[in-house]
């Protein structure tokens, strides 16, 4: 069983547009409705406690009135207090005096969840931070979680089954090719062996080639969590914010977005080169003018770093816009780790043309020349996507390369400048 790349790109993003607009729904009209109707419930049952304290304290005289402030705290997990109405807060003071004017023997501050009932004229007991707890309660703390959770587990749940099931289909047609395919003559033995080691075979590729998806999804989550994360904080903050913090945050907003829409850009490229659906517009060139080319696009972003082209006139017959990408994402890689100076120089051999870039970085550790090649790999963690790119440009070169009948690979051990040195080899087919 393979996996189709763009069917694993366009899944991804799909399940994170899922995650945008649950999210989106449940903080915007689920919450709300549910902190609303939490709010409700805490206010019914301060009213309740209230009718309580009405009760307990209407046939209670004077002497007993502090033992059963002490009960009544006990039983609602609270503060309880005797006080003075000229103690009272500004705020309390005016509902004390809306609940002598409406004939009332208690009220409530739901401000500070406490219950108050008056004794007489002069004192009042209090009951301040009346627990309370109850399912809507939770849910309007954790409903955004619990969505996520519950959406993500059902994706990965369909995502396991069709593996599943497509395993076993393959399974079964390889079995019915067997038994069609197989002579009649050939023993029970020879079919179970050879059916062991093409199934073997499978698995082996079915495994590798999950490997390689599982990584990808992983680089996907991880490439698309910090932009989202950025967002997140900017919609937290916004709401509370100054005109002139609004801007900051809707500037960081913008940037995040724009980042996630460049790494989206970068997938679908990695995509269809991958799956073979990329079409090569052949013409003929001079390298040297497509090397100046990325070089002065490179150039700017690595003001400090000189890069040097030595001088070949070799024609070639490339797809001029690819290669030129290419070269682009070698040059930068170059000017991230180099020093001060990258040199790119061409040779030519009887039928294949080798494009060298080095630069005097720090090079490449040793063990790890055949991961740089692979998606979303950074060998230096402390480098960010910011600083770092998105981890694509040199799988998305060696694609290139080889869409191009080309290789491009590291030379070890190269004694140049002294950092890392990278060779595309194309093919020469001269006129």
């Amino acid at each position: 069983m393979q996996l189709n790349l763009n069917k694993v790109v366009l899944g991804a993003l799909f399940l994170l547009l899922c995650n945008l607009v649950a999210a989106h729904v449940t903080y915007h009209y689920a919450q709300p409705a549910l902190v609303e109707k939490a709010i409700d419930e805490w206010e019914a049952h301060l009213y309740k406690v209230a009718n309580n304290l009405e009760i307990i304290f209407t046939n209670t005289s004077a002497t007993h009135w502090e033992r059963e402030a002490l009960k009544a705290s006990e039983r609602y997990g609270s503060d309880a207090y005797i006080i003075l109405v000229e103690n009272l807060a500004v705020y309390e003071q005016d509902l004390f005096s809306r609940a002598l004017e409406e004939n009332q023997k208690s009220f409530i501050d739901l401000s500070t969840s406490s219950v108050f009932y008056i004794l007489d004229e002069q004192q009042l007991v209090m009951l301040e931070n009346v627990y309370f707890d109850s399912v809507t309660n939770w849910l309007s703390d954790w409903l955004l979680w619990l969505v996520a959770c519950l959406l993500n587990l059902g994706a990965l749940a369909l995502f396991t089954f069709y593996c599943w099931s497509e395993q076993k289909r393959l399974a079964n047609n390889i079995a019915t090719i067997n038994e069609k395919s197989s002579p009649r003559s050939r023993s029970i033995d020879e079919q179970i062996i050879q059916i062991k080691h093409y199934l073997s075979d499978i698995s082996a590729q079915n495994q590798t080639q999950l490997n390689l998806q599982r990584d990808l999804l992983h680089g996907v989550a991880h490439e698309f969590r910090s932009p989202m994360a950025r967002i997140q904080f900017a919609l937290d903050m916004l709401e509370d914010a100054q005109e002139q913090d609004r801007q900051d945050l809707t500037q960081s907003m913008q940037k995040a977005l724009q980042g996630l829409d460049d790494l989206v850009k970068e997938l679908l490229s990695y995509a269809r080169l991958k799956d073979g659906s990329t079409v090569l517009n052949i013409e003929s060139c001079v390298l040297t003018e497509l090397i100046r080319q990325a070089k002065k696009q490179v150039e700017a972003f690595y003001p400090s770093i000189q890069f040097e082209v030595k001088n070949s006139q070799i024609e070639a017959e490339v797809d001029t816009h690819l290669l030129t990408r290419l070269l682009i994402n070698i040059l930068r890689n170059a000017g991230r780790f180099a020093k001060s100076k990258c040199e790119i120089s061409l040779t030519l051999d009887s039928d294949s043309i080798h494009c060298i870039v080095e630069d005097d970085g720090i090079g490449i550790p040793p063990g790890k020349i055949t991961r740089i090649f692979e998606p979303f790999t950074r060998l230096d963690p402390s480098r960010s996507r910011d600083s770092g790119g998105c981890g694509l440009g040199l799988a998305i070169a060696r694609s290139i390369a080889h869409l191009h009948g080309g290789e491009l690979t590291v030379i070890e051990k190269h004694q140049g400048l002294g950092g890392a040195c990278f060779c595309l080899v194309l093919p020469f087919n001269p006129r």
